[in-house]
């Protein structure tokens, strides 16, 4: 271990601490290969750390392991205080409004308040005293209220809904980070009501009024969609205020990370404001101080969110350092800035936003000067290219594993983005903040500087476009298994540190066994797969499933009378997770669906099969632009190669063999027979009705996966399975299942192996 970065070191295992405890033990239960393998790093550890001096280290660092779980225990004790009694319940509420209103008006207009509970007043005038907070929505919004202004509204809470799938943004820790408890719909006709201003949260309404003021300034110079964008580079937020189409394209190039203030624009800050010093020939002290002053307030405005207080610690702690002349401690200030943040919340370690900045930080820190080193060979690329390649790859090298397990996608053309687009930006960036600070003192000059930042943001922005429409922009790819994860991140680290470990014989021996082992557990999970596997996330109100066969993909969808956006998000999401870029049918069975279902075709698909209602009009949106064959079936035998479906209209049967698939709907299949080896996948029957016994005698399945309701009759099915001793599975409360035949059926949790 290079012990010259202590402080980063420290921030790890700090970081393995927290995740430990989070994990532990349910981690080792669910992956029992992790034991031999945590027995191998140990005997690595044995050859890398000799003597006293080695075992002073590993005492040090274990002792900054347990502080680590220490920190999380404390973490989740503050968070099991809040008062979550009180979801479900309804009455009149009362809070603060903590942060500016996240507004949307497309479609079904909403402004959502982030709100601190005081107080809730049930109907027979009981009050009770609240800790915690809450999303209140207003779905009439006509006003919209501040940060520190006192609310009230009758309603009732409902539980925040995680819904439990993998490879996506980690919601969870990011809602126990802000202590939230449930989300507050006013009854209708009721609407919120203003109380007052509170006197509270000081700071953020004051930044809310600069930043407003800011953009009543800019708003004469410029294009209006193009105002609401340089409020975003500048401090981030206002997602909702840019079109759909913008934001993808910055996801296609793999740039977004400039859209929400980071590194980046600290960066910015400060190389400006070093060249203003330099040029005004000041002392290095008040650069200096100046500096770190500006950015404290520059992050006051863009809100205390995780990436941008990393961002802030970051840059002083780095402005420290070039005061100081030791330039060369930023990877151990990068740590002092990691490790500072989770002691301060150890719930940032689960942001996306933090694990890319801290992970980007990283990669240029360690692999920009290797990979410069390397350019340089290539005598006929001018300078400016090595050096933005250089910066550009080595930002993504330890974010890769990231960005697939999350988007599942990656950015092709990152590179041509950050050579060509972003120093558009980065100007913009630059002349905003410039007439930001001029408008107060000289408002014609603002607006100089203002139009010129437009025309370059029109610029960059069709630049972008035009590079998001190029073939293959992004590269699906699915999101990689655990496995995978740590052979690519072992494989990095041998790559870097080659000449410390290929010089001591042992150590070089200890990280071959390591990567061979690891490059050995992914290709035997590989030759091992499964014939069959079925899919089955969670959907909350709607079910689905995959069915993947060595020939043959399969999507089913069964909405519910409840149409959810979040169901068609968390639908799409997996499938990118799990690799299913393409499908040959997509079984809709629409019999519940009430309203028409916001669903949209995720993937190609050759054909639709529809039972239960016309999917013309309860799936519109799943219709528009599918160029493939439609048939509504009610009872019908059909083949797909050597793939036979028998459906009654309401529930189908997917056989081959002796193994199949049954999707049961509202009505159960009574004259058919289930091969020997069968997978039930349930659900919720007409009216509320459960399952009967003696449809479970005649299915006979081996397993069993209950999904798309949270009545208590599914709760109810799942114990009599596993009263009867089936294996069986509620989604719902569970979250995703796996289910996979090799000689019979078996259901596993997720699919990280």
């Amino acid at each position: 271990m290079n012990t010259k970065y202590p402080l980063l070191w420290s921030a790890l295992f700090l970081a393995l601490g927290v995740v430990l405890y989070d994990t532990f033990p349910s981690f080792f239960m669910r992956w029992p290969w992790v034991f031999p393998l945590a027995a191998g790093c140990f005997l690595l550890f044995s050859f890398l750390f000799r003597g006293k001096r080695g075992l002073l280290l590993m005492v040090v660092f274990l002792c900054i392991l347990t502080a680590g779980m220490g920190r999380m225990f404390l973490a989740d004790r503050y968070y099991e205080q809040q008062s979550s009694w009180a979801a479900g319940s309804e009455g009149r509420w009362t809070g603060i409004v903590k942060e500016a209103p996240s507004v949307n008006r497309d479609g079904d207009a909403y402004a959502r308040y982030y709100t601190e509970l005081e107080s809730i007043t049930y109907s027979d005038g009981v009050e009770k005293s609240l800790s915690g907070t809450a999303f209140v929505y207003d779905t009439h919004p006509e006003k919209l209220y501040g940060t520190g202004d006192s609310i009230s509204v009758t309603g009732k809470m409902t539980a925040v809904r995680i819904y439990k799938n993998p490879g996506k943004i980690d919601l969870e820790g990011r809602y126990r980070s802000r202590r939230l408890m449930g989300r507050i719909y006013p009854q209708e006709p009721e609407k919120i009501h203003f109380l007052g201003e509170s006197g509270e949260y000081r700071a953020g309404r004051l930044a809310d009024e600069i930043k407003g003021k800011v953009e009543s300034w800019f708003k004469p110079y410029m294009d209006p969609l193009r105002l609401h964008i340089l409020m975003t580079l500048l401090f981030g937020g206002n997602y909702n205020e840019i079109p759909e189409y913008i934001m993808t394209s910055f996801s296609a190039t793999g740039i977004i990370h400039i859209l929400s203030v980071s590194g980046s624009h600290v960066a910015l800050l400060f190389g400006f404001l070093y060249f203003l010093g330099k040029w005004l020939h000041l002392p290095k002290k008040l650069v200096v101080g100046g500096s770190i002053v500006l950015v404290l307030f520059y992050a006051l405005l863009s809100g205390l969110v995780p990436p941008v207080i990393r961002a802030a610690v970051m840059g002083i702690l780095s402005v420290g350092g070039v005061f100081l002349e030791r330039e060369k401690t930023s990877l151990n200030l990068l740590g002092a800035a990691v490790a500072g943040m989770l002691l301060w919340d150890p719930f940032y370690l689960y942001d996306v936003s933090f694990q890319l900045s801290v992970g980007a930080s990283a990669g240029i820190l360690l692999f920009y000067r290797p990979l410069m080193g390397e350019l340089s060979r290539i005598s006929f690329l001018p300078r400016w290219v090595k050096e933005g390649v250089a910066l550009s790859t080595a930002a993504q090298v330890l974010t890769i594993p990231v960005m697939l397990y999350d988007f599942h996608t990656f950015p092709l053309y990152f590179i041509p983005a950050n050579l060509f687009v972003t120093p558009f930006l980065e100007w913009v960036i630059i002349a905003g903040l410039v007439a930001a600070a001029a408008a107060p003192v000289c408002l014609p000059l603002a607006g100089g500087i203002l139009q010129g930042a437009d025309y370059l943001l029109w610029a960059g922005l069709h630049l972008n476009l035009h590079l998001s429409s190029w073939p293959g922009a992004q590269v699906q790819t699915g999101g990689l298994t655990m496995v995978q994860i740590l052979l690519y991140y072992v494989t990095v680290g041998i790559c870097y540190f080659k000449k410390e470990i290929f010089s001591v014989p042992k150590r070089m021996y200890g990280a071959l066994l390591l990567w061979c082992s690891l490059l050995g557990l992914t290709f035997f999970f590989y030759i091992t797969r499964p014939e069959w596997v079925v899919y089955c996330p969670d959907l909350g109100p709607d079910q689905g499933a995959v069915l993947v066969t060595g020939e043959h993909k399969i999507l089913y969808y069964k909405g519910g009378s409840i149409p959810s956006h979040t169901s068609d998000w968390e639908w799409k999401s997996i499938l990118g997770y799990e690799g299913i870029f393409d499908a040959d049918i997509l079984i809709l069975n629409l019999e519940d669906v009430k309203e028409p279902l916001p669903l949209t075709l995720p993937v190609p698909v050759r054909e639709i099969w529809v039972t239960g209602g016309r999917a013309q009009e309860k799936t519109p949106r799943l219709l528009q632009g599918f160029e493939g064959t439609i048939r509504a079936l009610s009872k019908s035998r059909l083949r797909l190669g050597r793939l036979s479906f028998v459906t009654d209209g309401s529930s189908w049967l997917l056989s081959e063999g002796d193994r199949g698939v049954y999707l049961s709907g509202r009505r159960g299949m009574e004259k058919t027979s289930f091969p020997a080896h069968t997978l039930w996948i349930a659900s919720g029957r007409k009216n509320g009705a459960g399952i009967r016994e003696e449809e479970m005698d005649r299915v006979k399945a081996e397993a069993v996966v209950y999904g798309g309701s949270r009545l208590s009759s599914s709760f109810e099915d799942v114990d009599l399975f596993e009263f009867k001793n089936y294996q069986a599975a509620n989604v719902y409360r569970e979250g995703m299942q796996t289910a996979s035949f090799r000689h019979k059926w078996e259901l596993e949790n997720t699919s990280w192996l």
